[in-house]
């Protein structure tokens, strides 16, 4: 099987953080295609926690920052199937939290706007669990370590 194809991904690292972009690239890619979106486009945007919770307020009306958002794009949007939003500093704090890398941690809220965008959900316990099933199949794929406890920690409990 030939691998997908990374090109179809846009990253905007509005950041001074330096990124390995090729490694998210390859993450939302392999979890398009696994999930019958090979072809498939997006924009990731790498931003800040002030960024991420402007658009959280506007499009969520929740006014906190958080770690990912996504935006699917909608049925009449061809093979682009939508934007995700990853805040780098809120990551971070994640990343520490969890004793991984901030290189694991994107890695895996790249995946995780990946499934968002192809149609998994986790606003039930049942949904969640099967989400993260789905991000440690694709984290392994791209060379990330398993991690079957993964889940975005709230606001506070980064402080």
């Amino acid at each position: 099987m030939e691998p997908p194809s990374t090109r179809n991904i846009t990253i905007l690292n509005e950041t001074e953080r330096i990124v390995r972009k090729s490694r998210l690239q390859r993450a939302m890619s392999v979890a398009f295609s696994r999930h019958g979106k090979s072809g498939a486009k997006a924009c990731l945007l790498l931003t800040s926690d002030e960024a991420i919770r402007k658009l959280n307020r506007e499009f969520r009306g929740v006014d906190e920052s958080t770690d990912v958002l996504t935006f699917p794009a909608g049925d009449f949007a061809g093979d682009q199937l939508g934007d995700v939003a990853i805040a780098i500093p809120f990551a971070e704090s994640q990343a520490k939290r969890r004793r991984v890398s901030l290189s694991q941690e994107l890695g895996y809220l790249a995946i995780h706007g990946a499934l968002h965008l192809v149609g998994f959900d986790d606003e039930t316990e049942q949904d969640r669990a099967e989400m993260v099933r789905q991000m440690n199949i694709v984290a392994v794929d791209v060379g990330l370590k398993p991690d079957d406890n993964w889940a975005s920690l709230l606001h506070g409990e980064l402080d």
